[in-house]
């Protein structure tokens, strides 16, 4: 085994109250408002269906700069703050 000195994902868990797939809420706020996207956690499974989480989501930085990165987190952390407001 040889630890990685890098990567292309983060992988962001999130409150149970907050789904995160595609006709999700938050999914909606980020990509037609906040103009970001993430691909949703529930699509990483093998597990059956209804066994996936769907409060999960993966992130790709790996053609981002350091300030693409930071601008998109700033987005993605927007969407979240205001879809927590409504629940």
């Amino acid at each position: 085994w040889v630890h990685p000195s890098g990567g292309l994902y983060v992988w962001m868990t999130l409150p149970d109250t907050i789904p995160t797939g595609f006709d999700s809420p938050l999914f909606h706020r980020a990509t037609q408002v906040e103009k970001v996207m993430y691909v949703p956690g529930e699509l990483s499974y093998p597990s059956t269906w209804a066994d996936r989480p769907r409060n999960q989501m993966r992130l790709s930085f790996g053609v981002q700069s350091a300030e693409g990165i930071r601008e998109g987190m700033r987005r993605l952390a927007a969407a979240v703050r205001h879809i927590s407001s409504t629940i």
